[in-house]
């Protein structure tokens, strides 16, 4: 046994316990929500976890259930839109409250078992091994993961070239950690400069890290890009007149673009879903437009044929040949459950430089990312459908996986973002899409390719954190 741990008095009232859970409730609101601040996914958890300490076991589950549920309602109306129902949208949000629950009356019971000197690493690595294993599992991937709270922070999302997603989570908790367990231990733990050392020379390893990587040369290569968008939906009961009111706001745009010196253009996702008839008429209309306009041409489609539905991306030549197509392979569950996912990794040489082809919710999906970072590609070509609210998060999780993989990213999407971002996460342009006639615009977008630890080896540091994290109870017993 360590040496005893005095009573703060201010934590010694229960009321004063649950009013640092409700604060670390309302900062959470700024955390898990869908344009989070970043700096405080690093200050939110401390009041609770400090809280926890000093509680009993079932209190201090009810006060991790309190801060959680407080943090995650302000995702209910996000996920009521993308489920589809509010009992679905309360369920995940009692699911995501069940975890902090786990993660913080776990770190609980491994702190206050002995004052070891590794006891603030239970909780970062508690979380880095959950977001592993929600990654691997669930069929949103990494969506929620707290590394996405970091999407401004560009220095700290310079680890996802080595760890991924896991790294960041484990750094900004690990932060939170070290905070709390400071607090309730002060000196009586064992080892102290050990106990306390070590997380910060983590930390201050992982920011100066970020500054190293940031300081490297930008890539030599610029394409010109151009960007489209309309927001409005070619549905089965939309009027013929409207339906082509948006295709001539996209053809007119790919002139405008290609007119400015445009060398790929970009339109978003799923902008039409056809049968096969009717597709290859606005395939051969595509190609001619790209023909017309001497640009590369990248469209999203629906596509039917042969009794099943794709959600496809079609680039054409500068000569109106088809050049590649594409077929997304993580489609988004309940609202494209009629679709039948695609297989193949797609890349495409244009003007010496080789491109990814992916399609919106793919980039949820770290390994994808890694394959075509295995594969060379300098960026990736995006077409995307979002929900609005999400617009800054889905930029940002789409732009981490070249920050993961080693790549730039051209994103464009509906209800969404027209976002450029570069290898290292930094966004070189953005604007929001907008109705009929839509958005455009060109960019001098940073392309090019350069290998990272974590597209070679993957979630070798994530798995080690579930290890770790499993192991801890052994060492603590």
């Amino acid at each position: 046994m360590g040496p005893s741990t005095a009573v703060n008095p201010i934590f010694a009232s229960y009321r004063n316990r649950a009013a640092a859970a409700l604060l670390s409730g309302l900062l959470l609101l700024g955390v898990v929500n869908l344009t989070p601040w970043w700096p405080l996914a690093w200050l939110a958890p401390i009041p609770l976890l400090v809280a926890a300490f000093y509680s009993s076991s079932v209190e201090a589950r009810w006060l991790s259930f309190l801060a959680a549920v407080i943090g995650l309602s302000s995702n209910f109306r996000y996920y009521q839109t993308t489920t589809g129902g509010a009992a679905v949208a309360v369920l995940l949000i009692l699911l995501q409250s069940f975890a902090w629950l786990g993660v913080v009356t776990i770190t609980r019971g491994i702190v206050l078992r002995a004052p070891s000197w590794y006891s603030a690493f239970a909780y970062p690595l508690l979380w880095a091994a959950l977001d592993t294993l929600i990654t691997a599992l669930s069929p949103h991937a990494s969506f929620g993961s707290l590394a996405y709270s970091q999407g401004d922070a560009i220095r700290v999302l310079q680890i996802a070239s080595l760890t991924g997603t896991p790294g960041i989570v484990f750094i900004v908790s690990l932060y939170a950690s070290l905070a709390a367990v400071a607090i309730y231990r002060g000196w009586n733990i064992q080892l102290p400069y050990l106990a306390y050392g070590l997380p910060v020379a983590i930390i201050a390893a992982a920011v100066a890290f970020g500054n190293w990587r940031l300081a490297q040369p930008a890539e030599s290569s610029r394409a010109r890009i151009g960007l489209v968008a309309v927001d409005d939906y070619i549905g089965p009961d939309v009027p013929h007149k409207f339906v082509d009111r948006v295709w001539s706001s996209y053809e007119s745009a790919i002139s405008a673009l290609a007119a400015r010196g445009a060398e790929i253009v970009l339109l978003p996702e799923k902008i039409e879903v056809l049968n096969s008839s009717p597709a290859e008429q606005r395939l051969d209309l595509l190609g001619a437009a790209a023909r017309s306009t001497g640009v590369y041409l990248a469209a999203g489609i629906g596509h039917r044929q042969d009794k099943i539905t794709l959600n496809r991306f079609w680039l054409f030549a500068p000569t109106g040949e088809l050049l590649a197509t594409y077929d997304k392979q993580h489609l988004v569950p309940g609202l494209e459950a009629t679709m039948t996912p695609g297989e193949d990794f797609v890349t495409a040489e244009i003007t010496g430089l080789r491109y990814g082809l992916a399609i919106c919710k793919d980039m949820h999906f770290p390994s994808l990312g890694r394959a075509y970072g295995r594969r060379g590609v300098d960026a990736m070509l995006i077409p995307a459908w979002d929900f609005e609210r999400d617009a800054w998060m889905a930029a940002r999780i789409t732009a981490l996986r070249g920050v993961e993989s080693g790549f730039s990213v051209i994103r464009s999407s509906r209800e969404g973002m027209l976002s450029v971002s570069d290898r290292f996460g930094r966004f070189v342009a953005e604007a929001h899409s907008a109705p009929v006639p839509g958005i455009s615009m060109l960019v001098q977008a940073p392309v090019g390719h350069a290998a990272t630890p974590y597209a070679r080896y993957g979630d070798v540091f994530g798995w080690c954190c579930v290890v770790a994290a499993l192991s801890m109870r052994f060492l603590n017993t």
